[in-house]
């Protein structure tokens, strides 16, 4: 309760409502009076800021990968030394696609002893828990029924798998995910070896697109660019980064040091993450593979891009209603990084076809390009040098990414990419709105209309139905 500053369930304060009011009266005001001028003086004060994201980019590319310890030198933790490992699973009408979570539970190369796995399932999914309930789980899975209440999301289910916890480490995954067997022994073996500053370790999501089309196609070349390079290369100099929404691996004691999740924030991942740099936690990269399935309709790749899109507003909102303490938190490179990470990336995903179209003016010479008191050469230098290195920064992550994930035959998709990334901009657009009329609003994925390689199926010939159990109830 004493953090509830902290979290979106505010919304913007007095002073950031003011600025905005401000901003968008001036902007209308000369936008009215001289609109091409306004236009290319605004192009020309935010283009150092997208020259900070671009170098941001190229300096992460630049990054040499971290080693496998695991693969390379076959280094692990015997037994006796492994903590225990809480598993949280958030479940939500996810029949689709529980036989291959349940294969993918089982695998995993951990004592089963030393396993405290939960699944997360809401009180009136009734169809879920009639499934579950004729299952016989192992005895390290429970089932925990989230009581009614809101918001209905993903993080107020997690905060109460945090207070269910018994694991020393805690980590989330999704309800498609597949991750790699090895995957908690090698994140407890790094916690092991690191210092109690080290609270969390982000793996490597992979998509899956082989057959499934074009978007799955250009959404894992996004991915391979994310979590191969720019996430490893972020956190190799030693900053913060936006942590994906599952495969984070967690010291519980941290995660109930920051209070939790945000229940209010759609993506709690990417706040949880910044909450801990500001209460001087490290962050890590850990090179082991989660394998997750992508929207395969443009609709639903929509609904999933403008809940994050809005989530990265609301925890700009959130952690800027004091930039001052921000910066006294976290140091000046990692606000920066901030910066250009969350209200950045939404800025220049708003900005996109906008700047385009006006490097494509500044670069034919048009004399309306030309502003008082802003030579027509600085303008146009101004607007081709971000469109150049904002190309260079855009395809070089992705082809690296594609190339250190064995997986050339993305680099054919690379051409696309510039009209991918004008989608998502329609995203951000679409969050923005949602922001103002439906801020807390949890666009559900819908889950198993895709391949993850080949699914493995739950057989149990001895499993006996068993009548369903009270709503409401833990077992």
């Amino acid at each position: 309760r004493r953090q509830e500053r902290a979290s979106a369930r505010t919304g913007s304060s007095r002073g950031q409502r003011i600025a905005a009011g401000f901003l968008v009266a001036a902007l209308s005001f000369w936008g009215t009076l001289a609109p091409l001028e306004t236009f290319f003086s605004l192009a020309a004060l935010l283009g150092p800021a997208f020259l900070v994201l671009i170098g941001l980019r190229l300096a992460a590319a630049f990054q040499s990968p971290a080693i496998d310890l695991w693969a390379h030198h076959g280094w692990c933790l015997d037994d006796s030394r492994l903590p225990i490992y809480t598993v949280a699973v958030p479940l939500y009408r996810e029949e689709a696609v529980l036989q291959q979570l349940l294969a993918a539970l089982a695998a995993l190369d951990y004592p089963q002893a030393k396993l405290d796995i939960l699944l997360l399932v809401e009180a009136d999914d009734l169809p879920l828990q009639q499934v579950l309930s004729c299952l016989i789980l192992p005895a390290q899975i429970s089932v925990v029924i989230v009581p009614d209440g809101a918001p209905r999301t993903k993080p107020r289910a997690l905060n109460l798998a945090l207070l269910e916890a018994r694991g020393e480490l805690f980590t989330v995954y999704d309800a498609e995910d597949v991750p790699d067997p090895q995957q908690l022994r090698l994140a407890a073996a790094q916690f092991l070896r690191a210092p109690a500053t080290l609270a969390c370790l982000q793996a490597h999501l992979v998509i899956n697109y082989q057959g499934e089309g074009r978007m799955p196609a250009l959404f894992a070349l996004e991915y391979a660019a994310l979590f191969e390079v720019l996430n490893p290369g972020l956190l190799a100099l030693g900053l913060p980064i936006l942590l994906g929404g599952t495969s984070n691996h967690f010291r519980t004691e941290a995660l109930r040091a920051v209070g939790g999740w945000d229940a209010w924030n759609v993506t709690e991942d990417a706040d949880i993450g910044l909450r801990l740099a500001r209460a001087g936690f490290r962050i890590a990269d850990l090179p082991s593979v989660t394998r997750e399935e992508a929207p395969l309709a443009l609709s639903a790749w929509l609904k999933q891009r403008s809940r994050w899109m809005k989530g990265y507003i609301q925890t700009s909102v959130t952690h800027l209603r004091n930039p001052l303490r921000l910066l006294r938190e976290t140091g000046l490179l990692a606000t920066l990084a901030f910066l250009m990470l969350g209200p950045g990336a939404v800025i220049s995903a708003l900005g996109y076809p906008i700047f385009a179209c006006a490097a494509l003016i500044a670069w034919s010479a048009c004399d309306t390009a030309a502003e008082p008191g802003l030579p027509q050469w600085l303008a146009a230098t101004m607007a081709v040098s971000v469109a150049g290195f904002g190309l260079l920064a855009m395809l070089l992550p992705a082809a690296l990414g594609a190339l250190r994930r064995g997986a050339p035959g993305l680099l054919r998709w690379l051409p696309v990419l510039p009209f991918y990334y004008a989608l998502i901009s329609l995203a951000a657009w679409t969050a923005l709105y949602e922001y103002v009329a439906r801020r807390f609003a949890w666009n559900k994925t819908m889950h198993g209309a895709a391949r993850i390689g080949a699914r493995p199926v739950v057989t149990d010939a001895s499993a006996i139905p068993q009548q369903p159990r009270p709503v409401g109830v833990r077992y």
